[in-house]
């Protein structure tokens, strides 16, 4: 027996007046896997409602690390400045050290020759007490010789 469009509208009609019997001709026409498509939907509905969640907190902790990635940026950069100011403050004291070494230098210089000339004047010194000493004990001896010649 042929099925024919007046039988397809009845049956329309049919289903339209007794909502109930549409599972019943899902079941005979569509297979297991086309009726387990509305539960497979629902499940996947659900996991993807939980990977969205997932990825919520994910995007969560990635702003955070990335926040604490821009406070250590910030960090590294105020150390490399910090880094940059010792390295110019070193660069300073090397030269000053520097300076103070060629002026100690000098100044070690002044003392020898300083040394020196005190030396060489010490040594006059003691010359000219040398020869004090002789012209006195001279005059003393020719003093004595003109008292004893003068008796």
């Amino acid at each position: 027996m042929p099925f024919t469009a007046n039988d397809f509208h009845d049956l329309v009609r049919l289903l339209a007046e007794h909502p109930e019997w549409r599972a019943d001709l899902r079941r005979l026409v569509l297979s297991e896997e086309l009726l387990g498509l509305p539960d497979l939907m629902h499940d996947l509905a659900h996991e993807v409602r939980e990977l969205a969640a997932a990825q919520q907190r994910a995007e969560e902790r990635l702003a955070r690390v990335e926040e604490g990635q821009a406070r250590l940026e910030a960090r590294q950069d105020r150390l490399e400045a910090a880094m940059a100011a010792l390295v110019e403050a070193q660069q300073r004291t090397d030269q000053q050290l520097a300076a103070l070494t060629a002026a100690q230098q000098r100044t070690d210089e002044a003392l020898r020759a300083l040394t020196e000339r005190v030396d060489a004047l010490a040594a006059a010194q003691q010359r000219t007490e040398e020869q004090l000493a002789a012209l006195a004990a001279a005059q003393r001896g020719s003093a004595g010789s003109r008292i004893a010649s003068a008796g």
